[in-house]
């Protein structure tokens, strides 16, 4: 079938275009960074379509698992260890010998591959001018795609236990040092010259920060929506809490109409399904390459983002259409920023991850009511979605092929 955009559980190869992701800063010195910037060819899985997809989209935003052809690098800090694997067929090792491999539809072209656990990735795969053809592309069936957590279900159970025993032992020594702690204080207080260190801001990233808050990020429901108490609470209340939902709703982006500022961070990959034109089985990189490379790329977008704050950020559709638009958020001459300041050394400052920048800050020139902005995005949400017929309006789904 030919699609404007790809579909989900099928595997396919990817490339980023380093250079493509920083020609809106018009940034001699990006430009010269990503194009030094190495980058190969990955085997992927598509897990799930984070947009609700347009034909008119520059690129969308998926969520992928690399594939690998070795055992998992283990992560002794994250309770991971090399077991955590499933085999695709025709693959049938497991270290262990108790999970059977997933079985895509059509003969798989690689005897050596294996899903990773927790090693998700958000990326941007550019449209192109032809349509995608998943024809003969590989593909799981929906059976078999949710076996993939099924069969990875044991394994987070012991991830799990392995963080629980951390906190009980944590609970224990803290219990512990409870009596020393309170006659140790006010020697402690008293002492001159000595203080606790202060925690550090901003720590590095590390490949385990990366991988857990994707599925803790934006894209994660709301812990809590205002007005969920029960049928007609929001209508008990006053003014406020009506403007507090609209705002939920907005957030969640059920319509795929916000500008999302943090997308210039996202890897802009090629993608194409005939895997076996791109790759052999000898050739297939690891997966920890591919997060290197995203970690990279954000590095080089970062800092130009730090020297070009106006510059703006680059829009999804050719028409910029948003219910959250720049012109909502920024008056004339306003700057936004991602929530940190520039260092002196732009190198030594960590890379923020996607999930944790913050949106967007006004500055003090940027002032406005917020009761007003709320009535004028419930405007233009009800003006946009009475131009789309009946035919064409999306469900409450995140996806549908």
């Amino acid at each position: 079938m030919k699609r404007f955009c790809p579909g989900v559980f099928y595997y396919a190869v990817i490339r980023m275009d380093a250079v493509a992701m920083v020609e809106h800063f018009n940034d001699p010195i990006a430009t010269a960074e990503a194009r030094a910037l190495e980058t190969k060819k990955y085997l992927v899985y598509l897990v799930s379509c984070l947009d609700m997809p347009f034909p008119t989209n520059f690129w969308y935003r998926y969520r992928v698992s690399p594939i690998a052809t070795i055992l998992r690098a283990e992560e002794p800090a994250n309770g991971i260890t090399s077991d955590m694997v499933i085999p695709i067929y025709p693959n049938t090792y497991h270290p262990s010998g108790r999970i059977s491999p997933i079985r895509p539809e059509r003969p798989f072209p690689f005897p050596n591959c294996y899903h990773w656990i927790d090693t998700t990735e958000r990326i941007r795969i550019r449209r192109r001018d032809e349509p995608f053809d998943d024809s003969n592309a590989i593909k799981l069936d929906a059976g078999e795609h949710v076996m993939i957590n099924v069969k990875f279900s044991e394994d987070y159970k012991r991830i799990d236990d392995f963080f629980h025993e951390l906190d009980v032992r944590a609970e224990m020594e803290g219990d512990s040092g409870v009596g020393s702690t309170a006659s140790a204080s006010p020697t402690t207080s008293s002492a001159p010259g000595r203080s606790s260190p202060p925690p550090q801001a901003n720590p590095p990233l590390t490949h385990s920060d990366v991988t857990s808050s994707d599925s803790e990020g934006r894209d994660s429901p709301p812990e809590k929506i205002a007005g969920d108490e029960g049928i007609g609470s929001s209508y008990k209340g006053d003014e406020k809490n009506l403007d507090t939902t609209v705002e939920e709703l907005f957030r969640m982006d059920i319509f795929n109409l916000s500008h999302d500022h943090t997308a210039e961070l996202l890897p802009l990959v090629d993608l194409w399904f005939e895997l076996t034109d791109h790759l052999t089985a000898d050739t297939i990189p690891s997966p920890l390459d591919l997060h290197k490379e995203c970690e990279a790329i954000a590095r080089i977008v970062h800092a130009a983002r730090l020297r070009s704050p106006n510059v703006p950020t680059p829009s999804r559709d050719p028409d910029r259409m948003s219910i959250m638009s720049d012109d909502d958020f920024l008056s004339e001459g306003s700057v936004y920023s991602f929530g940190y300041s520039a260092p002196a050394n732009v190198e030594d400052e960590p890379v923020p991850h996607v999930d944790d920048v913050e949106v967007v800050h006004l500055d003090a020139k940027a002032d406005f009511q917020k009761a007003g902005l709320c009535a004028r995005l419930r405007k233009k949400a009800r003006a946009i979605y009475r131009r789309l017929p009946w035919s064409v309006r999306p469900p409450f789904l995140p996806y549908f092929p």
